[in-house]
């Protein structure tokens, strides 16, 4: 008889032939994740100023602006951080009202997440202004400068969700919207495999180097793509790309091939 699959009630830690890892803690799912992330952040730094998954820029502003008296300058930042959080507890309810019925999580928030993404992608439509290379922003008129405002602060509400739903990559905590640690992480895998070949559940420690750099190109790469999708097509192109990608990451959640579909509960740091 077959091993049976690990519950979704534990940290997942055994040999890793036997190892059935949920379809949210996949490296490619680790991938699309930090993709959409890149993405969303593309169209906020260059319309907005400010990366919307991103907070600690956000944190330090707020302080810098509060002590200057800048209230005008303090709110936008501090606001951000607040719809982060925001984010992340709206995601805390409704994952644990689905999990307390025995339902998964991850298809409703990945089909809210499309939809909510798509509405402030036809907003952002809204707002196209005349592109400045030598600044790489785009030169938004005063009225449309608030709205995209207002837009990046609800991007970081979605953004607060995705972080909060999806924390762990092959059994191991690491950030789709905030990838500091994931830095920190594939750094320590790459020189832990200089000196010893395996690590967690037996695997390479070069692997576990590999996953999290995945993660980080996921990252630089959605960023660039969105850039290049706003510059190339039209201003809030980005925003459709971590749209579409929810939704079929929530098509393929729905596969009976995946029998465990959220990611478990808990971590390993190393």
């Amino acid at each position: 008889m077959s091993s049976p699959i690990p519950s979704q009630s534990r940290v997942i830690q055994d040999h890793p032939e036997r190892i059935r890892f949920p379809l949210m803690e996949l490296p490619l799912v680790g991938f699309l994740l930090a993709f959409m992330a890149g993405a969303m952040n593309a169209w906020t730094l260059a319309n907005a100023s400010t990366f919307a998954t991103v907070q600690s820029g956000n944190v330090v502003s707020s302080g810098y602006w509060l002590v200057q008296a800048d209230w005008e300058k303090f709110t936008f930042p501090f606001v951000s951080v607040i719809a982060f959080g925001l984010g992340s507890a709206a995601c805390g309810v409704l994952m644990t009202s689905l999990l307390r019925n025995g339902r998964i999580f991850t298809t409703v928030v990945l089909v809210v997440q499309a939809a909510v993404l798509v509405v402030l992608g036809v907003l952002a439509l809204t707002i196209v202004g005349s592109r400045d290379e030598s600044a790489a922003i785009f030169d938004l008129a005063t009225d449309h400068q608030d709205a995209a405002k207002w837009i990046a602060v609800a991007i970081s509400f979605v953004a607060g969700a995705q972080g909060n739903a999806y924390h762990k990559n092959h059994g191991m905590l690491y950030g789709n919207v905030a990838v500091t640690f994931v830095v920190q992480m594939a750094f320590n895998f790459l020189v832990q495999g200089m000196f010893k070949r395996e690590g967690i559940n037996g695997e390479p420690n070069l692997k576990w180097a590999g996953i999290f750099f995945l993660t980080l190109l996921g990252f630089a790469g959605g960023g660039a793509i969105g850039f290049l999708a706003d510059k190339e097509i039209t201003n809030g192109s980005s925003i459709f790309i971590p749209a579409i990608i929810a939704a079929v990451l929530a098509i393929i959640s729905v596969q009976r091939k995946f029998q465990n579909v959220d990611p478990t509960p808990g971590g390993t740091f190393a």
